[in-house]
């Protein structure tokens, strides 16, 4: 069994139980809504070098149309090759198997995207490899309501009972920035199943 939170993304969920999992939340369509609403307010410059890091299966390009990507220059990483091979069917752009802890992908990006990630790592580790790698980063990070509580898991998920992911105050992760000389310059956010939220956070690096 693997041993810790990042073991359980390197190998042992599957594809199919993540996929079932995230559908039954809302999850997907709500991130597909806030990078549509970021590509349409506050768009890359044509040509941008973009980096989607901690990709996963990509299950938000059923409702976000990768086409919107045309105009830039992505590429996308994960720690678990199987999801890469997923994310594969959905995109015909490069991808390459990466750890957000210790990134081995070389910048630097105009944009970084960092969607439902910083939960399920070392988040402090993954922000300083971000903010070193590019100008921009825009992270989706869940926010349960008080007194939540999770219901089961099926499959290959059941282990994250054992391994949760640990979220992310949002104070803090604006204080991390902050730290790096990034400024908060927008918020947005959309709720799903069971009062949760997936708050996107859109971090400029300061002049």
């Amino acid at each position: 069994m693997p041993r810790t939170l990042r073991d359980l993304w390197a190998g042992h969920i599957t594809a199919d139980d993540y996929e079932r999992h995230m559908a039954s939340t809302g999850q997907p369509e709500a991130n597909a809504d806030l990078l549509a609403e970021l590509f349409r307010e506050t768009p890359p410059a044509p040509g941008a070098r973009i980096l989607f890091a901690g990709a996963g299966t990509g299950q938000y390009f059923d409702y976000f149309p990768p086409a919107a990507l045309a105009p830039y220059r992505p590429i996308f990483t994960d720690l678990n090759p199987l999801y890469l091979d997923r994310l594969r069917t959905r995109i015909v752009q490069p991808t390459l198997v990466d750890d957000i802890e210790a990134p081995r992908v070389e910048g630097p990006f105009d944009l970084a995207i960092a969607i439902l990630v910083l939960e399920h790592v070392d988040w402090r580790r993954a922000v300083a490899g971000l903010c070193g790698m590019a100008r921009r980063v825009f992270t989706v990070t869940q926010e349960n309501p008080a007194g939540f509580v999770g219901r089961p898991r099926a499959g290959t998920l059941a282990a994250l009972d054992d391994q949760p992911p640990h979220l992310v105050d949002r104070g803090e992760l604006m204080a991390e920035f902050g730290e790096r000389s990034f400024e908060l310059r927008r918020t947005s956010t959309r709720e799903v199943r069971d009062g949760k939220k997936m708050v996107g956070l859109d971090f400029r690096r300061r002049p």
